[in-house]
């Protein structure tokens, strides 16, 4: 297994990861691709798009990020 560092979605897209997305408060959860989350959230830092990503549900801007590996 690789050592991967992966700390902002650019490195998503290089590394080919996917992100999910998950609530602690609605329990919601949503995966997206690299490519997806660079262009709607931008190219960032993962712990600062962690805190600008607002839930449709609740309306609340709690997230928990989680790199995905590569199939």
């Amino acid at each position: 297994m690789s050592t991967k560092h992966v700390r902002t979605t650019g490195d998503l897209v290089s590394f080919g990861c996917d992100l999910r997305i998950e609530r602690s408060s609605c329990h919601a959860s949503r995966t997206m691709s690299g490519p997806a989350a660079a262009t709607i959230i931008g190219v960032i830092e993962l712990r600062r798009a962690a805190t600008r990503l607002k839930c449709e549900r609740s309306a609340k801007k709690e997230a928990r990020l989680v790199v995905l590996d590569p199939l």
